[in-house]
């Protein structure tokens, strides 16, 4: 057999039509919305509760990630430990996240044991109690993980990127400090899970393989039978405090390098030039082909890794360069970036290289809609965001289709670098 030559593409086939298993909605008897999506052939299901809770609801800074973990930390009738045992007992696995909008509280199990473990969910949702003493050791390793990120130069330059770019009132732009999470008090995570962190704020998403009536009247069985609990509130509106662009340098004593965030509010994916902004961020620095790689990272030397991103939130959209470089080449790295930006506004992209990117984006996403678990993420990036299941079919043609003259226009109308927020962490040459 011989040796592959990496300096030779392997070949590439055109992209074939496509079809997604859809979710489907049902309504438990008390009103709480089901989503599920059954899919795969291993019997294994993902059930997923997301709860309207995160930061952006918080009254203290941080309280919605400490209430987020004490959903695991005991009720009236079991300790920690007794719910751990017990999910592990029938081979199932819990992890919870906390986001902008959301807290999820994610379990991974069989379907046989579906029926075993339900008892033991609607305890936690139901019942949690918060234990003092789980408290107290939450809040202390919440602590001791913060001061080892505001160590780190990556960590200091995002949370400074979002506060400049939508204030420190707007959730988006705030973070936590560790005055912050020693003030929570026991009252004001009981207090915030009687508001958000209950089963009248949730929506609920099975995945994987099941039946799919006998789950679903399972679930209702154990969490349709509270007539009474869905209760509905009004999001709360915060203004973005700088709307006009600013420059922020901190300096950290000690720091060989500096960590840039360069980038500014950018349309959400509602917007009808969203996908072709997607393929001219890719182009830029979405992968490691991108311009700004072969630029900053493989001619110049300047850093290990520069990427961009484009982040569509629900109440705030925004879109940014991030890379980490030696202090000495901070000044030179952003002229480089602009330059490349410029390239954009000033030339056609090469139709062979816009090739490159559309057939990479395209083959990134059939690859990540060939597991049931990626198909219900999916399902809820439509759902949160009001879109219908069309929009992966626009997504796909809109990418094969984008020209380089609609890139050119597109970095001309939204990459206005004089409209760039740009921040350094650790130094500035």
């Amino acid at each position: 057999m011989g040796m592959i030559d990496r300096k030779i593409a392997p070949h590439s086939l055109p992209f074939q039509p496509f079809s997604l298993i859809k979710a489907q909605s049902n309504i438990l008897s008390n009103g709480i919305q089901v989503h599920s999506l059954c899919a795969g052939s291993q019997p294994i299901v993902r059930l997923e509760f997301v709860f309207k809770a995160g930061s952006w609801f918080e009254n203290i800074n941080g309280l919605s990630h400490v209430a987020s973990k004490m959903l695991t930390e005991g009720t009236s009738q079991m300790t920690s430990k007794q719910i751990a045992d017990t999910i592990a007992l029938y081979g199932a696995f819990v992890e919870v996240h906390q986001g902008f909008e959301h807290v999820n509280l994610t379990f991974y199990l069989m379907e046989k044991n579906l029926s075993n473990i339900l008892p033991v969910i609607v305890d936690m949702l139901s019942d949690t109690i918060c234990p003092e003493n789980e408290l107290e050791n939450c809040k202390t390793i919440t602590i001791q993980s913060l001061k080892v990120n505001k160590e780190k130069t990556q960590f200091l330059a995002s949370n400074e990127f979002k506060k400049a770019l939508f204030g420190f009132s707007n959730p988006y732009g705030r973070h936590y400090e560790e005055e912050d999470i020693q003030s929570v008090a026991r009252k004001d995570v009981l207090n915030f899970f009687q508001k958000f962190i209950h089963l009248g704020n949730m929506e609920i998403f099975v995945s994987g393989k099941f039946e799919q009536t006998r789950t679903i009247k399972l679930l209702d069985r154990y969490l349709g039978t509270n007539i009474g609990l869905v209760k509905s509130f009004k999001n709360e509106n915060y203004p973005i405090e700088n709307p006009e662009p600013i420059k922020v340098l901190v300096k950290k004593e000690g720091a060989v390098q500096s960590s840039i965030r360069y980038g500014s509010h950018i349309i959400n994916r509602k917007h009808s030039h969203f996908i072709h902004f997607l393929v001219l961020n890719e182009m830029l620095g979405g992968f490691f082909g991108s311009r700004l790689m072969r630029n900053i990272r493989e001619e110049k030397g300047y850093t290990y890794g520069i990427h961009s991103s484009v982040h569509s939130l629900l109440h705030g959209s925004y879109f940014v360069i991030a890379t980490d470089v030696k202090i000495e080449n901070t000044r030179q790295t952003l002229q480089e970036i602009d330059l490349e930006i410029n390239r954009f506004k000033t030339e056609l992209v090469p139709q062979n290289e816009l090739k490159t990117v559309q057939s990479y984006m395209l083959g990134r996403f059939m690859n990540s809609i060939n597991t049931p678990f990626s198909l219900m993420d999916k399902f809820k990036v439509l759902h949160f965001n009001e879109l219908e299941y069309d929009y992966f079919d626009r997504y796909v043609n809109e990418v094969q289709n984008v020209t380089p003259e609609q890139i050119k226009l597109l970095a001309s109308k939204y990459l206005n670098t004089n409209q760039f927020y740009r921040v350094v962490v650790g130094g500035q040459d």
